[in-house]
């Protein structure tokens, strides 16, 4: 096991390296250098303040989500900038399982609640999604792009029909995957051992969670929650790209906010993959150019604007260590214990 991920870790090193050595050598790395140099920094305190407010948004959802049991807000803020650190490290974003393992183990938070709300989170994000990239091929024009037509549209509307159904069943879907992993346990003849056990509970504790969540009927509100985080996490990304293009004689109009989600949403495709660069380095910028070039914009722009991947994860890693430290030393910082107590 360990000369495996040793030897993930190698790959994950190659690919960020040979993709950032080949997106360097298409263009002047002194053309990078002075864009850098001359970011322009009211568009960059902007973006700060709006994934700022993202953050809050987030953790304000999961505080929703998390009653019966009641969690003090600078808590579970902390939990979200470390989640936000570590959700590109690992491939297909298994890195923001440590909202799980934080909230369970440092809050002392049932794991049943904590995966509960993880997975509802996650099904919230993806719901918003469509809504977002519908309303961006039409806005940068239906057909105009090779990212704007029919094959995007389509996917797009599958997609959200797909996770709605997920969410629509999603305890008839883990009761399903309760049986599956029964059986399954049983055919392995390991039905009796401990560990065995202790997950078949655990499952059927997550189940049980979705029905106490589902009962509450606080699915619009946290639908809504969503769309604006969603909604904050374009818009300041946005506003990071023009920080870095605007001394290149781009406007905000020039760039084009609904453009500017495709190609986010084509550069978070690459946290999919199953090998990735290390912190996903060299796949998203990549994913990002190609994406851009679809868009009708020069390989130049392309491949420079892919700096607020840089500067993004710069801003979250910084965050995400400082609330790591206040989380591991609590009695350094002021902070207000949280009391994992039922709501009276």
């Amino acid at each position: 096991m360990f000369k495996k991920r040793f030897f993930y870790f190698l790959l994950s090193i190659a690919v960020s390296i040979l993709l950032l050595w080949f997106l360097l050598s298409q263009i002047e790395i002194q053309d990078l250098k002075q864009t850098f140099s001359q970011i322009y920094m009211p568009a960059l305190y902007a973006f700060m303040a709006v994934s700022f407010i993202s953050s809050l948004l987030r953790a304000w959802r999961y505080q929703i989500l998390l009653p019966p049991r009641s969690i003090h807000f600078g808590n579970i803020f902390l939990v979200t900038l470390i989640r936000n650190l570590f959700v590109d490290l690992l491939p297909a974003r298994t890195g923001s399982l440590s909202y799980i393992y934080i909230l369970n183990k440092r809050l002392n938070f049932p794991f049943e609640e904590a995966t509960s709300t993880f997975i509802l989170s996650v099904v919230f994000d993806f719901l918003t999604l469509s809504p977002f990239l519908v309303l961006s091929v039409f806005a940068v024009g239906f057909g105009s792009t090779a990212l704007s037509g029919v094959p995007i549209l389509g996917l797009s509307l599958l997609f959200f029909l797909l996770i709605f159904i997920i969410f629509w069943k999603i305890r008839s879907f883990s009761s399903f995957f309760l049986r599956f992993t029964h059986k399954l346990l049983k055919i392995l003849r390991w039905e009796e051992k401990n560990w065995a056990q202790v997950v078949l509970q655990k499952i059927q504790g997550v189940i049980n969670d979705f029905h106490h969540i589902q009962k509450r009927r606080i699915h619009w509100k946290v639908f809504s929650v969503s769309l604006f985080i969603r909604l904050a996490k374009y818009g300041s990304l946005y506003l990071l790209l023009f920080s870095l293009l605007r001394n290149q004689g781009f406007s905000l109009e020039e760039l084009s906010f609904w453009a500017t989600i495709l190609g986010i949403t084509g550069a978070e495709l690459s946290s999919a993959l199953p090998i990735k660069g290390i912190g996903g380095f060299g796949t998203w910028e990549s994913a990002w150019a190609l994406t851009l070039l679809l868009l009708g914009f020069e390989s130049q722009t392309a491949i420079i604007s892919s700096g607020i991947h840089l500067i993004s994860n710069l801003f979250e890693y910084s965050l995400g260590i400082i609330s790591i430290l206040i989380l591991a030393f609590p009695f350094i910082f002021f902070r207000k214990k949280s009391s994992p107590q039922k709501n009276s």
